[in-house]
C-alpha cells in the first residue's frame, strides 16, 4: 500500500513539474519570457524552455551576486558606526565574484543557444509592432533604461538583450575584482568605484526587469 501511495505521489509530482515548466516559466524578474521568442525547428515547446531555463539560472546567479553586493554596500555604509571586519568584507566580496562569474558563464551558454536557434516569427512581429512609448508612460518607466531596452526589442533583437546583459555583468565582475584587490590588503577601495558598482547593478536590474515586463505584456496567442 505504501509503495502504491509513493507511486501516485511521484506521478502527481511529475505532472506538477510539467505544468510549471510549460506554463509558468515566463516573466518574473530579469529578462524572463525571452525564451518564447525562439522557435526550435522540429522540436517541442520544452526546447524553447531550454533557453528560458538558462535565463532563469543566469538571472538567479546574478541576483545572488547582487545580494552579496548589497551586503558589501551595507557593511561600507555602517563602518563609521559599527566598525569594519575585513575578514567578513572579503568573504562577501568573494561570494559576489563567484556568483557573478557563474552568471557570466551561464549567459555565455544562453547566448550560444539563442544564436543557434531561429526566432519565432509571430513573436518577432509582436515585438516590432509593440507600442513602447505608451507602455513606458503608462508604467512610469525610466526613459533612458527603457530606451535601451526598446532599442533592442523593437528590432526583434532578443539575443542582443542577452549580450548586453552579459557585457554589463562582466563590467560589474571587473569592478568586484578591483575592489577585491584593495580589500585583500585590508584597504577600502576608492569610493568612486563603490558608487559605480551600486549604480551598475541597479541598471542591470532595471534593464532585465523592463525586458521581462515587455514579454509579459505581449499576447501569448492571436
Amino acid at each position: 500500500m505504501k509503495k502504491i501511495k509513493n507511486q501516485k505521489f511521484f506521478k502527481w509530482a511529475i505532472v506538477l513539474i510539467l505544468l510549471i515548466v510549460n506554463f509558468k516559466l515566463y516573466s518574473y524578474i530579469c529578462l524572463n519570457g525571452g525564451g518564447r521568442g525562439y522557435d526550435p525547428v522540429g522540436e517541442s515547446i520544452t526546447s524553447i524552455n531550454t533557453i528560458e531555463s538558462y535565463i532563469i539560472d543566469g538571472s538567479s546567479s546574478y541576483l545572488a551576486a547582487k545580494l552579496d553586493v548589497e551586503t558589501f554596500l551595507r557593511l561600507i555604509e555602517m563602518k563609521d558606526i559599527q566598525g569594519l571586519e575585513y575578514k567578513e568584507l572579503n568573504a562577501v566580496v568573494d561570494r559576489a565574484i563567484a556568483n557573478m562569474k557563474t552568471a557570466v558563464g551561464i549567459y555565455e551558454v544562453l547566448i550560444q543557444e539563442a544564436t543557434n536557434t531561429p526566432y519565432n516569427v509571430d513573436v518577432q512581429t509582436r515585438l516590432k509592432t509593440f507600442d513602447y512609448t505608451a507602455f513606458m508612460f503608462s508604467n512610469g518607466l525610466n526613459k533612458i533604461v527603457f530606451g535601451t531596452v526598446s532599442g533592442f526589442l523593437k528590432y526583434g533583437d532578443i539575443t542582443g538583450c542577452f549580450k548586453r546583459t552579459q557585457s554589463d555583468m562582466k563590467n560589474i565582475l571587473a569592478m568586484l575584482q578591483t575592489i577585491k584587490g584593495a580589500t585583500a590588503l585590508n584597504r577600502l577601495p576608492d569610493l568612486s568605484i563603490i558608487w559605480r558598482l551600486n549604480e551598475s547593478c541597479c541598471e542591470v536590474s532595471l534593464f532585465g526587469s523592463y525586458v521581462a515586463r515587455v514579454f509579459d505584456a505581449l499576447p501569448t496567442n492571436k
